[in-house]
């Protein structure tokens, strides 16, 4: 990775020069997502040469940069990457501001579906006995059923230790009695050792052929650790070893009892996703949703490369695993779904300069693509800004989409906190922020001008208000009742949405 992001550092002369890049044979360009001052181009297949040098050679022929289209339709061939600065002005000197990635990726995906090998990792503890346990083995079977002969599955269980149920098996006509069995024979008794369970199912997914790069770990669970390292960071430190090695994880907490925390480190960590479930029975409606989504796999092994222009410092991204290499930062999605959208909130410092227009960053999307045999591909847009000593046209020349984006981000996180005042019977607290974050929302629904982010950010602070509603109910609830609401608030913020 460092050799790689040198090549892309040695490459900002070229990059710097040209807001647009020229279009490949066979490929497209445009500007993504409608972000303003930001070129983008789609380097397409990039077998012949690491992706470092592809990015950073100069292109014959560079366009000139395409107008910027309000934000609209989702791409559908071109590029799927988007980047803008908080404003298209920036005041000279340094200071602290903004960059808003995301990443749409086209609803419609023809071709052949992408190989899966999926660890099933069941809590087999105490507290599963009875329905909790009826549900887990009928939604697991389910699941089971409808993967298709190809597919790697396998089994494990977590009680006072792991147990390998399953060991990785490929299905077909074979083998899926053998599975069957082994899923019928789950039950519960003892503790709960999540640690040695993950770090098992993780190691089962990883063993699977290169041929199956969409990996993950599909994890049920209704209660907390209390066996071996059970801290959330040390569990999302073992979570984010995995994603090294491309393994996501879905987390299912079920009933009242499961750590909220965990579970958010698991899915922050892998890039993975969270279910809150009420009852046991909805199991079975989750698990056909990750079938779902594994049946319309668009890209494996996706990350998106931010690489600071001369001047511009990263400080961090929140909410999102990421890893630093030199001034660029690498964040993680994994595996990635026809029409899904994600998007990220970037901290940058700028030393602007007295005048003139300057890069602020490279963005570049990685990712392998099932459709055109898991060929390497990157996508890339350059995010710009100008300098002006008028604040008043920074104000006036603020990115919509990107505000939009920090303003939905940053009350998601102040509704996870919320969620844990409420748990804590700190009523007043979860209020305010939930007030806060709410104001928030509303204002830049006012402020857009698109329906597209008035939408959003409305839709956004509806959301806020209904977690308003169950907070101040929550505080005249008994105590389970309280707990079910802080979890509900927990699993609805917005960061979830998309993952």
């Amino acid at each position: 990775m460092r050799t790689m992001l040198a090549g892309l550092l040695m490459g900002w002369t070229a990059l710097g020069c040209a807001a647009g890049a020229a279009t490949a044979p066979g490929t497209s360009a445009a500007a993504a997502g409608g972000a303003p001052g930001a070129g983008a181009r789609e380097e397409g297949a990039a077998a012949a040469a690491p992706p470092a040098l592809v990015a950073a050679k100069p292109r014959e022929g560079a366009a000139a940069e395409a107008p910027a289209p309000e934000p609209g339709p989702e791409p559908s061939r071109g590029v799927w990457i988007g980047a803008a600065g908080a404003s298209d002005f920036v005041l000279p000197g340094t200071r602290e501001t903004q960059l808003g990635v995301w990443v749409d990726v086209p609803a419609a995906r023809r071709g052949a579906r992408a190989p899966a090998a999926v660890a099933l990792l069941v809590d087999a503890s105490g507290s599963m006995q009875g329905a909790k346990m009826e549900h887990a083995r009928a939604a697991a079977q389910a699941f089971v059923d409808r993967l298709p002969d190809g597919d790697v599955v396998s089994l494990a269980s977590f009680a006072d230790a792991a147990e390998e149920r399953v060991a990785p098996t490929v299905l077909g006509p074979a083998t899926r009695a053998a599975v069957a069995r082994a899923i019928a024979a789950l039950g519960p008794e003892g503790s709960t050792n999540l640690f040695d369970g993950l770090r098992l199912a993780e190691k089962h997914a990883v063993m699977a052929p290169s041929t199956h790069a969409v990996r993950r770990v599909v994890l049920i669970s209704d209660g907390q650790a209390n066996i071996g390292p059970s801290s959330p960071d040390l569990l999302g430190a073992l979570a984010q070893r995995g994603a090294d090695r491309g393994v996501q994880i879905t987390s299912i907490g079920v009933g009242a009892d499961y750590d909220e925390r965990t579970l958010n480190a698991l899915a922050v960590g892998s890039s993975g996703r969270l279910y809150h479930l009420t009852e046991a029975h909805e199991m079975s409606s989750v698990l056909e949703r990750e079938l779902a989504l594994l049946q319309t796999t668009a890209a494996t092994g996706a990350f998106v490369e931010i690489v600071p222009a001369p001047g511009v410092e990263i400080v961090g991204v929140p909410n999102e695993r990421s890893d630093r290499s030199g001034d660029a930062i690498r964040v993680l999605l994994g595996t990635m779904f026809g029409g899904q959208h994600r998007e990220m909130l970037v901290r940058v410092r700028v030393a602007a300069p007295a005048a003139g227009s300057h890069p602020l960053a490279s963005v570049r999307l990685h990712f392998r693509d099932p459709e055109n045999g898991n060929v390497p591909r990157v996508q890339e847009v350059v995010a710009r800004y100008d300098v002006t000593s008028d604040p008043a046209l920074v104000a006036a020349r603020q990115n919509e989409k990107t505000q939009t984006i920090a303003a939905v981000i940053e009350t998601g996180m102040a509704q996870l906190e919320a969620a844990q005042d409420v748990n804590s019977g700190n009523f007043s607290a979860a209020e305010a922020k939930l007030a806060a974050a709410e104001d928030r929302l509303r204002q830049q629904a006012a402020r857009a001008q698109s329906a597209k982010e008035k939408g959003r950010a409305a839709d956004a602070a509806a959301a806020v208000a209904s977690a308003r509603k169950t907070a101040r109910a929550a505080a005249a609830a008994p105590p389970s009742a309280r707990r079910m609401d802080a979890l509900e608030m927990n699993s609805g913020s917005r960061l979830w949405a998309d993952r």
